[in-house]
This record gives C-alpha cells, sequence and structure tokens, in this order.
C-alpha cells in the first residue's frame, strides 16, 4: 500500500532555465579544474555549508579559484535560485497527490541557496524533506532512500519515488525496494531494466495522481495506467 510519495526537486518539480547551480558551475570551470568536480559537488551535495560564501571558501585553494571566479560561481548559484520555477502541473499535482497520501521531498542538493523551496510554495506543500547535504548520502546511494524511509516511519513497500533521473531517482528507489515513477519529459529510451520492476513512465507529473490511485487499488504498476 502506497502510503508516501516522494518527489524529486531540479527537473521533476522545479526547473531553471539556465540549469541547476551546478551545471551552471561546471561551466565556469577552467580545464585544469574539471578533474575536480565530482568530489567540488559531492561536497556540496553531502556536507550543510552555511552559505555558498563558506563552500566558495573551503574550495578555494583546491580548485585554485580567484576572486573573479569565486564571484561568477556565487553569481550562476543565485541566478539558479532566482530564475528556478514550477513546472506548469507541478502546483495541481502536489495537491492531487497530498489526497492520496503523504508527501516528501529527496533531493541531491546543497544546504543553501533554497530559497525556491519557500518562493515557489514547496516548503508549505511538502512538510518532510530529505536534502542530501543534510543527510550525508546522496541518491541512488542507498543510506539516503534508507533515511527518508526512517523518517516517514514507512517501509519500502510504502514508498513511490518521483523523478526525472534514471540513475538517481529510478534505479535508486527500486535498488531500494521502492516503487518508481519516471518522469521521462524528454522522451528518452527507456534503459534496460527488471522487466518485473515497480515502474511506470510519465511524460510529466499530470499523472501521478491518477498512477498512485491505482496503485492503492492493487494495480501493478506497469499495468496502473490500464
Amino acid at each position: 500500500m502506497i502510503r508516501a510519495v516522494v518527489f524529486d526537486l531540479w527537473n521533476t518539480l522545479a526547473h531553471s532555465r539556465g540549469g541547476s547551480p551546478f551545471q551552471r558551475a561546471k561551466a565556469l570551470l577552467r580545464p585544469d579544474q574539471m578533474a575536480e568536480f565530482a568530489a567540488f559537488q559531492r561536497d556540496a551535495m553531502t556536507r550543510p555549508y552555511a552559505d555558498r560564501s563558506a563552500f566558495f571558501a573551503a574550495w578555494r585553494d583546491q580548485l585554485g579559484l580567484d576572486t573573479a571566479q569565486q564571484t561568477e560561481l556565487s553569481e550562476a548559484f543565485a541566478a539558479a535560485e532566482a530564475e528556478a520555477e514550477l513546472f506548469p502541473e507541478t502546483a495541481a499535482t502536489l495537491a492531487g497527490a497530498r489526497a492520496l497520501a503523504r508527501l516528501a521531498l529527496l533531493s541531491n542538493t546543497q544546504s543553501f541557496d533554497l530559497e525556491l523551496l519557500d518562493r515557489l510554495g514547496l516548503s508549505e506543500a511538502i512538510r518532510v524533506r530529505g536534502l542530501s547535504a543534510e543527510l550525508g548520502a546522496v541518491k541512488p546511494e542507498p543510506q539516503a532512500f534508507d533515511a527518508l524511509a526512517k523518517r516517514l516511519g514507512l517501509f519500502p513497500g510504502n514508498l513511490v519515488m518521483v523523478g526525472d533521473s534514471w540513475s538517481d531517482d529510478i534505479e535508486g528507489a527500486l535498488a531500494a525496494g521502492w516503487t518508481a515513477i519516471w518522469i521521462n519529459r524528454a522522451g528518452k529510451p527507456r534503459p534496460e531494466h527488471d522487466p518485473e520492476a515497480e515502474l511506470v513512465e510519465l511524460p510529466d507529473l499530470s499523472q501521478v495522481p491518477e498512477v498512485v490511485e491505482r496503485l492503492q487499488a492493487g494495480y501493478r504498476c506497469s499495468t496502473c495506467l490500464g
């Protein structure tokens, strides 16, 4: 029985026209800095920092950031937050899903520049949040899914993950024993997977409440849209 619907944040509920903070940051790094990008991103996503200034100061020496580049990176993070907006169907989807189950957020994200959660009404709509910077683990790592399940007090079979990333959201959720709803806005080919996996693919969020309702009625995920 599905008792909670867990949503990813970036490119599932919300998007930013110029890309997410780390997409923008990556474009600003010099070739000699790119080898450190994965560690730079993971550190931000698994360790809480008070603000972006503290984060960039911690990486200044390791990345070789000068003042101008540090300013550019800071402005890129600020712009990603300021330009973030919900997808057109997000608000209605959250309202519909909330009528059926508890809602939660599970996001690979930093601990700062998250004013968008309040500004876009997501803090009010989704009260339970699992941010990787607070959990100390990122999707698809099992610890991220386990931590949120414990926070909700639910078993894996009670949970469905809704997200756009095949590797982070879908494979991570299925490995944790959750049901998964893949939001495939770009119409990408579906990767190979276990045909018995509790998985459904949707082009956007609008049908999520219907899928959840059918899952609660006992439909198998592969047939939950008829």
